[in-house]
């Protein structure tokens, strides 16, 4: 008797729960949130699997307050499922029973890691909401981004000022196209 595949294991436990499968990629999507989870493997280490969100509705609105940039595809929430289980890495290799190990390790963590990423509030403080350090402008982006659909206009204008001097120089344009376009969003005033 052969043993399961580490593919076969995740199908095994992912299509049930909604994802189709593309090569060594799993997706599906909940509401405007796509929720992916890869198989990586190396000759070194083994096999895990990693677990991926982005939201769709903010990248679309990327597309717009960038369009000369595209595809953006710069930030996604990310998570190794070794991290979930165990707070570090892990990988299997060699073990008859890694398949079946990584497939409940996805089976018990990952619609709970999932469910933790879908809401404007948790992406917002995922990109740093509370910081009031500047960070990577592609973080910065989607954090304005994110607080513009959460209807906080001003805070999103907040989280595009001041960048630092210090910033790497292809991003200025950018930051600048995505403050323009928000600024564009303001409501008119009427004298």
């Amino acid at each position: 008797m052969s043993r399961k595949s580490y593919a076969t294991a995740l199908d095994e436990v992912l299509m049930p729960m909604g994802f189709t499968r593309d090569g060594v990629w799993w997706s599906r999507t909940v509401g405007t949130v796509l929720e992916q989870i890869d198989l990586q493997t190396s000759n070194v280490a083994g096999t895990t699997a990693n677990l991926r969100t982005k939201d769709l509705a903010t990248e679309e609105l990327l597309c717009e307050a960038i369009p000369w940039k595209r595809p953006m595809e710069i930030v996604r929430f990310g998570m190794r499922i070794g991290t979930l289980m165990r707070g570090k890495d892990k990988w299997w290799r060699n073990d008859p029973n890694g398949p079946s190990e990584l497939a409940e390790a996805i089976r018990t963590h990952a619609d709970r890691y999932f469910e933790s990423r879908r809401s404007l509030e948790d992406q917002a403080r995922y990109f740093g909401r509370q910081s009031d350090r500047f960070g990577p402008a592609s973080i910065r982006i989607y954090l304005a981004l994110t607080l513009y659909r959460m209807g906080e206009i001003d805070e999103a204008l907040r989280a595009l000022e001041n960048p630092p001097k210090t910033m790497t120089p292809s991003w200025r344009p950018q930051v600048e196209s995505a403050r323009e376009w928000l600024l564009a969003k303001l409501p008119a005033t009427t004298p």
